[in-house]
Order: C-alpha cells, then structure tokens, then sequence
C-alpha cells in the first residue's frame, strides 16, 4: 500500500493487512471506517481498494449520494455492470440471484426488501468462489433506505466465504433527503459501534494526526521543519489531514485568531473567490454527480463558455479535482462549506433550477426527485408526475419512508388535476400506512376516495387499502374497509360481478364471513358451484378456496371440501394468477391437508416453494416450508418435516412471524417423537403464555406449553394448558384440532378418576365429529387417543379401526403411536386379564410398531416397544441400523436432493445456504453413510423414508 497519503495511519495498514490475509482464507468479514469529514476516509478506502486489486480481487464500488435517492442505488453500482455482461439464469444470477438480476433491469418489479438482500448475498457468495470480493460503500450514511437495509442484512447472510462488506461512514452528518429510515441509522451506527469485539465485525473511527504523524508528513514533503512548525500546524488543523493540506498549499502564514474554527482554513479561501466563479461551484456542488458544463450553464443562465473558464479556473484553484469527463469537486468538505454558507432561498432556488435542467435534459426520477424534495413547492405538474412516479417505484422496491417523502412532496404543488392528486394521495396513503404512521394514512385516503369517480374504481380502490391493512396486522380497520368495498358495490346492483366476488373472497379469507355479506357470501359460493368448473376465473377460485377453508375449519363433508380444494387449484392455475407469497396458497393448502389431499397439496407447495426460492422470497418460503412441514408430520415423514421447520425457525431470527406459534408446535411434536426433549425448552423460550395474542394463536402457545410438560411426565399441568386452548378454539373442525386429543391422553394418563370421567365424555364428541367429517387418517388420529379412555375390549377395538384408517392414510407416525398403544394396552403389568387372548396381536403390534418407527425414526415409539418386548421375552425382531439415521436432518435434506440429482448449486438455491454449506454437508454425509458416490445416496437414503 502506498504510505505518501496515509501519514498515522500505520495501524490501520497493519490490520488490512491482517484482514485481507483472513478474508482470503475463507472467511467473511466487515469493516467500517467512521469519522468527520477531512479525517482521511476515503484516502484510507482509496489506499485499501488499490491493495486489493493488486491482490486479484474483485472489487465492487458505491457511493451513497446526498441528493439522488434511487432505491437499492448501492445495488445498481455494485452489480450493475455484472448484469450487462451474464444474463440471468447463468452463474452468478443463477439461484436466488436470479431476481437481483431483475431487480437491475425490469423498473416496474415490486419486491421485498428481505428478498433483494438474500439475493445480493447469493451473487456476493457465487462471486467469492472466483476470487475474494470487496464490497465497498462510501458515504454509507447517504445511502437510500433501500440500499442500507440491505447492507445492514446481507453481512449476516455471509458466511465463511472470502467477502468483505467495507463501508466509510461519515459522523455528525445530517438526515440525508431521501428518506432513510432514523431506525436504519440507528442500526448502522450500532454496527459500527460494537468495534473489534464481534470478532469478523471491525470498527476503524479515525482520529486527528498526532504531532509525530504531521513531523513526518512534512518529512517526507521535505520542508524546513524550522520554518514550518509540527505543533503550529497541528493546532491550526486540528490534525484533520484535509485541513493540514490546506494550510501546506498556502503561501501565507497559517496562523489563526485563537479559538477560530479549523474550517476557517477553507472559508477564508472560498471568500476569496469572485462571485462569478462563487456561483458555478454553488451550481456543481448542487448538481453532484450529474454536474456538466452545460447543465451548470442551464442553472445559472449562462453560456456555456463563460462556465467551461470559470471550470477551468476552480481546477486550477485546487477548488475542483477535474473538469472532464465531468466537473468533480475536490472535496465534499468544499461543497457543504459553500453551500452551508448561501442562503437558504437561494439555495431553494438552485435546487429548483437544477430539476429543471436534469428533467428538460431527461434524466431519470432518482436524479431529479433529490432536487425537488429541497426546491420549494409550486404549482407544476410536471413536477408533481415525477415525485409520483418516484413514490410509486421507491414503494415497490419497500423504502416505504422514502415514498412518504416524495409523495408528500408532490401533495405540495397547487393546481394539480382532480386525478394527478387522487394518484398522489393514493401513493401516499399506501406508503404511510406501510411505514407505520396509520393515522396520517386513513386520512390520505379519505381524500382520495373522494376524488375517485364510478363504483367500480371506488370499490377497488376500497380493496387494495383493505389487503394493505389487513397485510399490516390492522385487522378492524381492514375489515371496515372491506365491508365499505361492498357497500360501495351495492349502488349498482347486478354490475361488477367479478369486482364482488372478489370482495366477498378477500373478505372471507381475512376471516370476516361474519359481517353483513355472509348472505352475499354464499350466494356467490352457490353462483360458482353451479357452473360448470371449466367456466371458472380467478375470482371464482379465490372464493372456492375460502369456502374450502370455511368447511375444513367447521368440520363439514371432508369429501365435498376436497372437490372444492382441488377444484380451485385447478391444476396450478391458482398459483400462477396469485403468487407463492398470496395468503390464498396457504388456505389452499390447509384445506387439502385437512381433507388429505395430500398428493396435490404436495405439487401445489413444491411449485410455491420453487416460485419463492427463485424470487428468494424469504418470508414466503418460511410460510410455504410451514404448511410442507405440517404436512410432512401428519404422513409420518419426521425427517422431512424437520428440515422444512428448521428452515422456518431460521426465518423467524430474521423477522418472520407468521405461523411461528404453529410451527413451533409442530417442531415440537417432531422433537417428542424422536425422543429428543432437550430443544423443547428453546422452543417454549420463542412462544411464552404471558403474551397477548389472537385467541387460536394463544390457543397454539398453550398447546405447545402443554406438549412440553406432557412429556415430561407432568399430565395434570398439561391437562390445564389443553382445555384452556379447547376454550380458546371452540368449535374448530377435527383436523385442524391439535388439543382435544392431547387433553384426553393427559387427562388418561394423569390417573385421575374424575379425569378419566372428563377424558370419556371429550372422547364420545371428538370420535362423533371426526366421524361427521369424513377424513379417514383424521379419524384414526381421533380415535387412537379416544381409545385410551374407553374399557378394555372397547379400547382394542377403536384401536384396531384406528391402525387401519392410519394404515391405509399414509398416517405413519400416528400408526406407530396406535400399534403401540394396542401393544401396551393388553401387555403391560396391570392390564385386564380380559385381554389375555389378545397377547398374539398385541405382541405382533408391538413388532410391527418397532420396525415403523424405527424406520421412520420415531425413536420414542421405538423405545417402549423394544422395552416392551424384552419384558415380555418375545422374539425382537431385527432392526437394522439405518446408516442414514447417523445424519443430522440438514445433512439428510442435502442428500435427499442430491439423490433426486440436484447440482450443488441447486441445493444452495432450494436450501437457502451457500455452495460451500452444500459441499461441507455431503463431505460429513458420504463418511456417515459410507459411500464414496452420489450414485449410491437413493439407495443408502430409501429404508428411512
């Protein structure tokens, strides 16, 4: 590295160096390097990126930029010209980079922060493969909301891959213009804060220069040290190296009044500059990176020539570094010297003027919108187009507080049309109510719906702040702006027959069938159910599913609901009108599960599943991988369910909360039939009781409180845990009722008499409606728990009926969970002599039992039946070791795809993990399986599953 610009700075070579060496190795590291302007950021930046370079790395460059706020700006300089030269699909916009890709070239693509910053940190890993990666960013403070977010995130989605995120910060900088988050502020300077102490986490804040660093500056420049004094320069700069270069290029002595400011250094020269050369800096500065001779002339009003000789000028006065290909100012210090030093109606102005010769210029809305929200309103609606536009497209790409900003700003230009300001509003009123700030957005969109004209637009404009507030967790709200939709589309009776349907539909799916359109509700069901399907839109399905759901919920003709359920899949066309990430997908799902359609629900959530994998919808997967997952656990597949809750459990350490208190029911219940109750305790930890939740979602922690202690041993405080969620959940369907049989096998199994009596009476109504519903593997489920309270023959005779409803339902684990209970029944101590004769079946169920959850890795089930037979002095049966049993579910989900001949990339992709995540998990499995081929994975995999 060069040392002639890096005077004091010998530490922080030391340590790059030091830190290259690791990063080059493998692993990830960030640095951040913070302090006032002057103090030598971007020269020690500068002096990094150079070494890098010459070590063979690939360097990607961004600078945050004051006045133009493009939203993900950071991401377009970074990747950008990567996208010009590999098209998506290929290496490395392949995977989850695939959407970074068309982030960077479709303009009207909505997506999610969350997912941008998975698929950054995919590109970023594919590129570290090559040779190491240094993302740099400064001026990180000015970066669009947008653009932090995703620098703030995708340092955690790298590991151990050679990536460094190095990012300059200046300190005491204001808020810049464009709307960035305070709260994302906050997180980048807690960041940073947390110095050396997080390990691959490195905090560099620069200080002044010592006296011993400036002594050797001027060394090095071979100046008379008598003549040029150390300490006086010192105390005049203040050890700011800007300011001590300052004071070196004078002629003059440096001294200054005592107390005088170091910046005084650089106001005195700016004062000395003659008004015109004054000006066309002002107008440079303000322009920024989009400065030109011409455009500088446009702004003040001038010809081009006397701008291109005071350009000249301001070089040769060391005021600008460079005047072509564009004028560049020397320093950001001169710039907000100057301008901090105009007054601010004039600076307005010149805010105004450059907009204008950046739109007359046809630069794009990012450009010119900076320089609208500081120029001061009008009555232009040229102006008020751009800010919208700007609004809607910072929206779509989730800097919500940017699109407040720019759209607020807009709402300021008088005279605009009744329309122009409709559009305004509506933009607004959807940016502020994403951005937390409801009241301000109810107001917004009162005006709005007062400049909207015609039912139709009316009603749907109803609809999209409905879906907006109920996507925002303000349920009542939503379901007043749902019932109005309907309202407003009752003013014309018998039009917009689509429109209402899909009112009704949306209603219905944010639970609200109990307002005033339930008549209209199943009127339009009955509509649908008479025509013939092939005649169906998307409306129709939309209203199919939630009927669906509706039946599945109450409990009713488990037949019926599954036409329906598959009727409104309609071979995929479901997925492809709505989108893995709709709520509509979910439903869907949970009425094929609960009805057993499980081979059509499986296709429906794999093809979601791989629509959110390739948009790298996080939080979609997450739900997706939840609704597998449960699935996954009624079929006995324990394994695969496992890995689809884990990936779900991972989802929410980064924010997803959607089915967390179900999904941590259902990984608990997998954790208890493996016999591993250790990482029940985590799971309580994520789902405490005190919270304050909607009644099924307390309904949930409640279960999952009482799941704990019932294995543990302690029956008659799970028993408490499941009848408050069965008060909670009251008149919820059998397949969806996760309580009512764990209550009656506490309430069994905690050897109470009165219990017993309460475990009868509960078993009679739970066996009856499970019945009234239909679902085969769902009656198995019901009776085998029922069965522990009836007398003994009765008991052998529902679990008999339940082993083979189970059996022929694909129900494994709740098979095994029946036989053993049928074993345990007739062969344990104490047991009836009545169900002596029943010894034959109940050991041969004890077999049977032993093989299946041994192969489905039921290790509890597993324990007791081998325990049982060897009391018994019955022959065991031989249980093979399962070599793929030795493999954790992660390891065991990579060979699974593996086997299907899945690429490592592919895994990556499918897993949401990186390509050296994939390799290290084959490595471990091959030994533990082994094998020394992918060729042998299918048949070292098949006895498990």
């Amino acid at each position: 590295m060069g040392q002639q610009r890096l005077f004091g700075r010998e530490r922080e070579v030391a340590q790059w160096r030091l830190l290259a060496d690791s990063v080059a190795a493998g692993r990830n590291a960030g640095l951040t390097i913070s302090g006032p302007s002057g103090i030598g950021k971007s020269a020690l930046l500068e002096a990094i990126c150079q070494d890098a370079q010459a070590r063979g790395w690939k360097l990607l460059r961004a600078v945050g930029d004051e006045n133009r706020q493009l939203p993900g700006a950071m991401l377009w300089q970074w990747f950008a010209p990567l996208a010009q030269q590999h098209p998506a699909g290929l290496p490395p916009f392949d995977g989850q980079g695939a959407l970074l890709h068309r982030f960077l070239t479709d303009t009207e693509l909505d997506v999610s922060q969350d997912a941008l910053s998975y698929s950054a940190s995919w590109v970023l890993r594919s590129l570290g493969q090559q040779q190491p990666v240094a993302a740099v960013v400064d001026d990180a403070q000015w970066l669009d909301e947008l653009s932090l977010a995703v620098l703030l995130d995708v340092g955690s989605l790298l590991l151990d891959v050679p990536v460094l995120l190095l990012r300059g910060l200046r300190t005491g900088t204001p808020r810049p213009a464009g709307g960035t988050a305070d709260g994302r502020r906050e997180d980048l300077h807690a960041l940073v804060s947390r110095g050396q102490s997080s390990g691959a986490e490195l905090h560099w804040n620069l200080k002044p220069l010592s006296h011993e660093a400036i002594e050797n500056w001027l060394t090095a420049r071979r100046q008379d040290t008598l003549a040029v004094s150390a300490a006086r320069l010192q105390a005049a700069s203040g050890g700011v190296p800007f300011f001590i270069r300052e004071l070196l290029e004078r002629e003059q002595d440096y001294s200054l009044d005592p107390g005088s400011r170091e910046d005084a250094i650089l106001r005195e020269r700016l004062d000395r500059l003659p008004e015109a050369g004054r000006q066309v800096l002002a107008a440079a500065a303000v322009l920024g990176e989009d400065a030109s001779a011409a455009r500088i002339a446009a702004v003040l009003g001038t010809e081009p020539a006397q701008v291109a000789a005071g350009l000249r000028s301001l070089q040769e006065g060391r005021f600008l570094s460079t005047v072509r290909p564009r004028p560049r100012i020397q320093h950001a210090l001169i710039a907000e010297t100057l301008l901090a030093g105009l007054d601010p109606a004039a600076l307005a102005r010149l805010q105004r003027r450059a907009a204008e010769a950046l739109l007359a210029d046809g630069a794009g809305t990012a450009a010119v919108a900076g320089h609208l929200l500081a120029a001061p309103a009008g009555a232009d609606q040229r102006t008020a187009r751009v800010l919208l536009d700007a609004a809607a497209d910072a929206r779509r790409r989730g800097a919500h507080g940017m699109a407040v900003q720019l759209g607020e700003r807009g709402l300021e230009e008088g005279g605009l049309p009744a329309d122009l300001r409709r559009q305004l509003l509506v933009e607004t009123a959807q940016a502020r109510e994403m951005a937390g700030e409801s009241r301000r957005a109810e107001e917004l969109a009162r005006q709005a719906l007062a400049l909207t004209e015609g039912t139709a637009a009316r009603g749907t404009l109803l609809l999209e702040f409905a879906e907006t507030l109920y996507n925002n967790g303000r349920v009542e709200a939503a379901a007043e702006c749902y019932a109005q939709a309907l309202k407003e589309l009752d003013n014309e009776p018998g039009a917009h027959a689509g429109l209402r349907r899909k009112a009704v539909a949306m209603a219905a799916g944010a639970g609200f069938q109990q307002m005033q359109f339930t008549r209209d509700y199943a009127a339009l069901v009955g509509e649908v159910l008479a025509q013939d399907p092939a005649a169906d839109g998307p409306c129709d399905r939309l209203l199919l599913v939630q009927e669906a759901l509706r039946l599945t919920l109450a409990g009713e003709d488990a037949r019926r609901t599954a036409e329906l359920a598959v009727r409104a899949v309609a071979g995929g066309k479901l997925l492809a009108e709505n989108g893995a990430a709709s709520n509509i997908i979910n439903y869907a799902t949970g009425a094929l599960t609960g009805t057993e359609q499980d081979a059509v629900a499986l296709v429906l959530l794999d093809a979601a599943i791989a629509e959110a994998r390739a948009g790298s919808a996080v939080m979609a997967h997450a739900t997706l991988a939840y609704c597998r997952g449960a699935l996954q656990l009624r079929r006995g597949r324990l394994r695969l369910a496992q890995v689809d809750l884990e990936a779900c459990l991972r989802a929410a350490d980064q924010g997803w909360r959607t089915y967390l208190e179900a999904a941590c029911v259902i990984m608990a219940g997998i954790r208890i039939a493996r016999d591993d109750l250790e990482p029940l305790d985590g799971l309580l930890a994520r789902v405490p009781l005190a919270a304050r939740r909607p009644p099924l979602v307390q309904a949930m922690a409640l279960q999952l409180h009482g799941m704990a202690a019932a294995a543990r041993g302690r029956h008659h405080a799970a028993l408490e845990h499941f009848t408050a969620a069965m008060d909670l959940a009251e008149g919820l369907g059998p397949a969806l009722d996760l309580w009512t049989g764990a209550a009656i096998e506490s309430a069994v199994r905690s050897g109470s008499r009165d219990n017993l009596e309460y475990a009868r009476v509960v078993a009679e109504e739970a066996v009856a409606r499970a019945r009234a519903f239909g679902a085969p593997r769902c009656l198995g489920t019901v009776l085998r728990p029922a069965a522990l309270a009836q007398p003994p023959q009765a008991a052998v005779a529902m679990l008999r009926e339940a082993a083979a409803l189970l059996e022929a339902g694909s129900g494994r684990y709740d098979l095994a969970l029946a036989l053993a209970d049928l074993a345990e029944l007739c062969l344990l101590p104490g047991s009836d002599p009545a169900l002596a004769g029943h010894r034959a079946e109940a050991l041969a169920a004890a077999r049977k039992g032993l093989l299946l959850a041994n192969r489905i890795g039921a290790a509890g089930v597993a324990r007791r039946m081998a325990a049982l037979l060897a009391a018994q002095h019955a022959p065991t049966p031989a249980v093979a070791e399962q070599r793929a049993d030795r493999l954790t579910p992660a390891e065991f989900r990579v060979c699974s795809l593996a086997a299907r001949g899945l690429t490592n990339r592919q895994i990556a992709a499918e897993l949401f993990i990186t390509i050296k995540a994939v390799e290290w998990h084959l490595s471990r499995s091959f030994a533990k399986l082994e094998i020394s081929s992918r060729r042998e994975l299918a048949g070292a995999l098949e006895p498990r599953e």
